[in-house]
């Protein structure tokens, strides 16, 4: 039996750093979005990502209104175009080099120009 847990214990330990380093390597690497497929490809994760966070985004703007789905496709899909037009230095960008404080801005620029409309 102890063998069963020790074995356990070396693979949940040997998980946790392999998936750390993935982690790390997925976030120095460069994603190339060159191309309309790679660049689809890359929009597609990045507004999932900016859905995820758009809850505090919203908080951070004090907006007392929840968001359609429509509008949360469309402002997602505005700030990654503002990220990706702005980072992706002869089509590629690297994930590391874009520091939060500036994805809050292109979101919280995207919320600014939705509302007002």
């Amino acid at each position: 039996m102890k063998w069963v847990a020790r074995y356990l214990l070396i693979a949940i330990v040997a998980t946790i750093v392999g998936g750390a380093l993935v982690f790390v390597w997925a976030m120095q690497r460069e994603i190339d979005v060159s191309t309309p497929e790679a660049r689809a490809k890359q929009v597609e994760a990045m507004v999932l990502g900016c859905k995820l966070r758009l809850p505090d985004v919203l908080k951070t703007a004090q907006v007392d209104r929840s968001l359609a789905p429509n509008e949360t496709n469309e402002l997602c899909g505005c700030a990654v175009g503002r990220i990706i037009d702005t980072y992706a230095v002869a089509g590629k960008i690297k994930p590391s080099d874009i520091a939060e404080d500036k994805i809050d801005a292109a979101e919280l620029a995207c919320l600014k120009d939705l509302t007002a409309e």
